[in-house]
């Protein structure tokens, strides 16, 4: 590595110290991984302490205050990560940061140009050091790739895609026509479709109330919050009341108290919906209607 000035020291340790707080208190609100946390904890806790010590060394030099476009880029793929692919970018930023850091401190550390950072480069190497260590640790106990396909867990291609839907997971195509029924066990109407923001998250299910046969039926979007998806059939008490699956028959299909069964294969993961509210609210509650 180059001999670095004061002034490539302060600013690359001062950008190393941000994005590993940023990063870490980003990681501390998104993940529940244990390990992961302890380590955000630290970094948080030890990059402040480094923070500090560096604006009292760097004497008459400028200390940036805020990330340069490198490290923000980096902050903004982490903050626009998924959920599956979050902690494996956060661990591989937080392993190559490290590497970066060790390296850029020991060099200024045996030739720097200033005594004071000389000094507190040569007293924060073993820190850095030990946070190598602990990322390294984390970063190899992770299951490959490889390993989440054999877990018949989702493999992200490309950080993007899944293979296969997962329990708690379902195609929103399968929620189409799914009957919604409140705590007395009365059909109350059947789910018509969903409401998205631009996020891709579920903010309202429409469902379709009144009418007969679809005639006369209105809409009505109820917040995703107060709606209860069960993928477990209603119970056997109340099968003879239970309405008929929407649709006809398919083909191959059995009878249960003289009601038709559509084959398990065919089958919605879910079965019914619950809300807590009566028929009647949702008679008098607001129509939706879809902007084209």
């Amino acid at each position: 590595m180059a001999k670095a000035t004061a002034a490539d020291f302060v600013s690359q340790a001062a950008n190393s110290d941000m994005f590993e707080i940023q990063s870490s208190e980003l990681a501390l609100k998104k993940m529940q991984d244990s390990r992961i946390r302890d380590f955000g904890q630290q970094m948080v806790r030890d990059h402040t302490d480094a923070s500090e010590k560096l604006k009292a060394a760097a004497q008459g030099q400028m200390v940036p205050t805020t990330l340069d476009q490198e490290h923000a880029q980096m902050l903004q793929q982490l903050q626009q990560a998924s959920d599956v692919n979050f902690s494996r970018s956060y661990v591989q930023m937080q392993f190559d940061g490290h590497q970066k850091a060790v390296a850029l401190f020991e060099n200024y550390a045996q030739s720097g140009d200033n005594n004071q950072l000389k000094q507190f480069a040569q007293q924060t190497v073993p820190k850095l050091r030990e946070h190598l260590q602990h990322i390294t640790d984390i970063r190899n106990g992770m299951p490959s790739p490889a390993a989440r396909v054999s877990q018949n867990q989702p493999e992200p291609m490309d950080g993007q895609f899944l293979t296969k839907a997962q329990p708690g997971q379902w195609r929103a195509s399968k929620l189409d026509g799914v009957n919604v029924y409140n705590e007395s066990n009365e059909k109350i109407g059947d789910i018509r479709e969903m409401v998205l923001d631009y996020s891709g998250k579920v903010q309202a299910v429409v469902i379709g109330v009144g009418g007969f046969l679809g005639v006369g039926e209105r809409d009505v979007a109820v917040p995703f919050d107060q709606v209860r998806l069960v993928n477990e059939p209603r119970a056997a008490s109340n099968a003879a009341a239970a309405p008929v699956t929407n649709g006809p028959a398919t083909t191959g299909t059995t009878t249960t108290a003289g009601r038709p069964v559509a084959n398990t294969a065919d089958r919605s993961p879910v079965d019914h919906a619950m809300l807590s509210m009566t028929k009647d609210q949702l008679k008098t509650a607001p129509e939706f209607k879809s902007t084209r």
